[in-house]
Parts: C-alpha cells; structure tokens; sequence
C-alpha cells in the first residue's frame, strides 16, 4: 500500500509530494523530482525532524504519511529542521542572536543547553507587532507561509490541524498494517478497522481539528493566554514544568518563534504507538471474535461497539496531550496505559 510522502534537499530549496510503496521506491522517485543527476545507489534518506536515517523498509512503515525527508547525495551532510531553522534565523537576524560565543557556545552544547541560551535571546526580542493579526499588518511574520494565510491566528490553526491530521495517519497506518486487519478471516477485522477510522475521522471533522489550541482568539480551547503566549506543562508525570519562567515562547511575536515553537512537542501522556493503538486493536479483535468485554457491565457479550470517542479524546485532545517544550518531552516509556473501552448493546441502547 502506497503512502504518501514530502521530501527536499538539504538546501531546503524545494519540496515536493512523493507517493511510495518501500524506500527503493521513495529514493528513487524522489530522486528524479529533485532532478538530482546521480544514480539511487548514491542517495541517502532522513527523516527531517530528528535526522534519523531510513535505510529500511521496516523503518518506513512506521512512519506516518506527509513525513518530510531530506535527500542526500553521496558528500552531503545531514542538517536536522533545528539547526537549519537555528542557522536561518541566525544569517537573516544578526541583532536578534549574537553571532560570536554565544552562537558557539549554542550549536556545541546539548540540547537542554541550547534551548536555555536561546531563551534569552527570545525573552529581549520586540514585542511591538505581537499583537497585530493581518498579514499586511506584520509581512515578515509569513514569511515561507502560504498565500491563503492572512492571519496569524488562522496560520497557527493550521498548525494544529496539521499535527492532528499526523496523529490520525499514524493511528491508520499502525491499524492498517496489523495482522488482525490484513489476516482476520471473512475480511471481518478489515471492515471493523475501516468503521473504526471512519468513526474517528468523523469525530475529528465535528470538531474541526481541535484547530483552537493555537488559537489565541479561541477563549474557550486555546493553550496560549491572550496574546499567544505558551507555557511549557512539564514531564508527562508532573503537573508543571520544572524550569519555572524559561519554557515560554510566543510564536505570534516573530517568525523567529513561530519556526523554534516547531519544536515543541504535543505530547501523549498515555502514549499513541505503545499503548493507545495496542488497545484499539485489542477492542477491535474482541468484537471481531464475537468477545466483548463491556465497560460499563463488565458482562461479556458477542457484540458491541468500540467507543471510538473515548480514543478520540486520548489521541487528539488536551485530556491526554501536553504542550511541551523539547527539553521536556521524554521519549522513554511512560508508565500509563490506556484501556480496551467497549460496549454491549443493551448498554449502548
């Protein structure tokens, strides 16, 4: 099954919309919409984001569609979204980040380190076009936006949306590539997959994307105060983050922040690979198998109904997500677990 991709240079000069069964595929395909003049065999893949290279299929698969890629040639140098923002940022504003020791001292430490020494630098920038909205009002802010974005607050919704729609693929996928979808016998778990995703998407659409959590003018959803300022929530098991008054960033004060606020990171408390999708295929098999498990009775029936809005809420909403900064998203195991949440028809009725 073929997913579909985005992959650039290392220049970031042009990106383009890849649709791919397997990496020899994908580099292949890529290679020749980037009009890249070398042969396959000397071109290397890496995830964007983090700089991880893919140098196997099994890899890819995990991957959620719209993943962006940077393509190499054989000499070139791997450069992750952070350091080529950082290194942008630091060329066109040379009043706004020291470009001696500091800047060194920046790119040489760690990340933790790098985000303290870049906090400074963000807390003395200008606030004075904070608040203005309209693209006319603040050109530069949309500087590498789209034209259809005029405001600052409909481009960051689209932000939102974008990270929710990732969430989405990558719940599909995982579901999509299970035994119980591909092998389950009269194609059973295929079309209780299928409704599941769709009962999903549905929920999604209904509430339009969660798109007011970067929405300053959203009073009731947003994760920001009125002028678009966020704060970091901490470690998925604490209540508050605890680098006090450091962990702040304004993306509507400066493109500068609108491109590090990238970095930051909606985290799952109850985590989506590990324990939320492993649950919605427990669900999904115990209806296929006529073995319901209801919530509610805790009687056992053979049907009954997977509560997709109880994932709903674990998977795209502030029930379970935390905005977090970098330094506080821990990617190790967290000792939550979601649930396998189901109903029997005298409970749904």
């Amino acid at each position: 099954m073929k997913k579909g991709y985005k992959v650039t240079d290392v220049k970031r000069v042009k990106k383009i919309g890849v649709a791919a069964e397997n990496l020899e595929e994908l580099i292949d395909k890529s290679c020749k919409k980037l009009g890249f003049n070398v042969s396959c065999a000397e071109c290397r893949l890496y995830v964007a984001e983090d700089g991880t290279h893919v140098d196997d299929d099994d890899y890819l698969k995990t991957l959620p569609p719209q993943t962006l890629f940077i393509l190499l040639k054989e000499k070139e140098k791997m450069v992750t979204d952070f350091d080529y923002y950082y290194t942008m940022i630091r060329n066109s504003k040379k009043d706004y980040i020291n470009t001696g020791l500091a800047a060194k001292d920046f790119l040489s430490t760690n990340f933790k380190e790098k985000f303290r020494v870049f906090q400074k630098y963000i807390a003395a920038a200008n606030d004075a076009k904070t608040m203005l909205s309209q693209r006319t009002q603040d050109p530069g802010w949309f500087e590498g936006l789209e034209p259809s974005e005029k405001t600052k607050e409909q481009s960051m919704s689209k932000r939102v949306k974008e990270r929710m729609r990732g969430y989405y693929y990558k719940t599909k996928s995982a579901l999509q590539s299970s035994e119980l979808y591909i092998h389950t016998k009269n194609g059973r778990g295929k079309k209780l997959v299928d409704q599941f995703l769709l009962d999903l998407r549905k929920l999604l659409e209904l509430n339009k994307y969660n798109e007011g959590y970067f929405n300053r003018r959203d009073k009731d959803n947003r994760m920001c105060n009125e002028n678009g300022l966020f704060e970091c929530g901490g470690l998925w098991n604490n209540s508050k983050c605890i680098y006090d008054g450091e962990h702040v960033i304004n993306p509507y004060r400066s493109r500068e922040e609108r491109i590090i606020f990238q970095t930051w990171n909606l985290d799952h408390k109850i985590e989506l690979s590990r324990s939320v999708v492993p649950k919605i295929l427990e669900a999904i098999e115990g209806l296929a198998k006529g073995k319901v498990q209801c919530i509610s009775c805790e009687e056992i029936s053979s049907e009954g109904f997977v509560e997709a809005d109880r994932y709903y809420l674990q998977i795209f909403t502030s029930e379970n997500l935390k905005l977090v900064h970098i330094v506080c998203h821990y990617k190790g195991k967290h000792n939550i677990q979601s649930d396998v949440y189901t109903l029997c028809k005298k409970c749904i009725n």
